[in-house]
């Protein structure tokens, strides 16, 4: 029996975790990236730049930037779910659900390349199977009031 009571960790739910925190820290580097390339001043004039690509390109990091403290939402979830709290659990499986749904559907959207369409998907896809497993869903159960 583990130290204090605390139960150990199955690795299904360590790899997932593992998940989380390698998705957050993709987005708070692109959102660092996207901050410096909008800090640096470049000036946006898609007539003389030859069309909209160029507007497309600082939306894009405009973006990135909006969605950046989802990388620290990334980090508290997953530590939740790493304790075995069952309301982090739940909340990670609609947050993988919503992003392996609404991925595909932004890069169809901006004729991204396949690779921008699929490697999100399954990365969440993978995630919300090991979430899925029945030692994560054990060590994720809500017990309620012992």
């Amino acid at each position: 029996m583990p130290a204090r009571g605390r139960r150990s960790v199955p690795m299904q739910v360590r790899i997932a975790v593992a998940g989380f925190n390698a998705a957050g820290g993709v987005i708070f580097t692109l959102a660092l990236t996207a901050l410096g390339v909008l800090l640096s001043g470049m000036q946006i004039d898609p007539v003389a730049q030859g069309g909209t690509g160029y507007l497309d390109f600082v939306l894009f990091f405009n973006a990135v930037l909006f969605v950046s403290p989802l990388a620290a939402v990334l980090v508290f979830l997953g530590t939740r779910v790493r304790r075995g709290e069952h309301w982090a659990w739940l909340a990670s499986l609609v947050f993988w659900a919503f992003i392996g749904a609404t991925i595909p559907l932004l890069a169809w959207l901006l004729e991204a390349p396949l690779s921008f369409r699929l490697v999100p998907v399954l990365c969440a896809a993978a995630v919300l199977a090991l979430l899925l497993t029945p030692q994560a869903r054990t060590h994720c159960a809500d017990l309620g009031d012992y």
